[in-house]
């Protein structure tokens, strides 16, 4: 993830962990030390399959998702408009499986989430930043796949979804540089047009489909032993 100097990194810290209008739903998960979060602090239900997702947005898969499955489910979002109509959501539906952390995964992600808690990791559609000089800012760098091995637990699975083609291949170069921690579930070359089994659809999906955009689904298994 991105390298934050410790002045900028304690700052960012205050900005994040400011109490908002939504701060105290109790899906919301509260952090005010700067440091792993626990079992229970994270999951609604610690016992049951753990679900991370990165970038919920508008809530539209979790909820789908927490609507299908008993897992425990949290979703990183720091979009108040986007927290506020997923919280809505799950007013609605009455969902005690699904937590929110509101915080950028791109500062936090390895500071808050404890070694070995998942046991599937969700990104769906991470901003391409298409133009090269904005590559640095992608969520999937050259040390994602080590950091989500390190975040998941032996079995778990990895799903990443986008419509920008030349993103999906950067990806799929950056996981075979690490055919000791994931392995594909995909065929050649690597990615399916085909939404797999059990994968609800996102709002951005629906969308970007309608103006033309063939979403690559690419999903992994953690190799374990590492």
């Amino acid at each position: 993830m991105s390298e934050l100097a410790p002045s900028l990194r304690s700052k960012l810290f205050g900005i994040a962990s400011r109490t908002r209008s939504y701060s105290d739903h109790p899906a919301i998960i509260q952090w005010k030390e700067y440091g792993p979060l626990s079992a229970e602090e994270l999951f609604a239900f610690p016992e049951r399959r753990r679900i991370l997702e990165l970038g919920s947005g508008w809530g539209e898969f979790a909820i789908a998702w927490c609507r299908t499955f008993s897992d425990s489910y949290v979703a990183m979002e720091i979009k108040p408009d986007r927290i506020h109509a997923t919280l809505k959501k799950i007013d609605r539906f009455e969902l005690s499986n699904l937590r929110i952390l509101p915080v950028n995964f791109e500062w936090f992600l390895e500071e808050l989430l404890p070694a070995q808690s998942f046991d599937g990791i969700i990104v769906n559609f991470p901003d391409p930043w298409p133009k090269k000089r904005h590559w640095k800012h992608r969520l999937i760098q050259d040390a994602f796949p080590k950091i989500a091995h390190s975040l998941t637990r032996p079995g778990a699975f990895l799903h990443i979804a986008t419509d920008h083609g030349p993103y999906s291949r950067r990806i799929l170069q950056r996981f075979r540089k690490s055919p000791d921690l994931w392995s594909s579930n995909m065929n050649a070359p690597g990615y399916s047009l085909v939404r797999p089994e059990g994968i609800p659809e996102t709002y951005f999906e629906r969308v970007q489909s309608r103006l033309g955009y063939r979403p690559r689904f690419m999903q992994w298994r953690r190799i374990d032993g590492n």
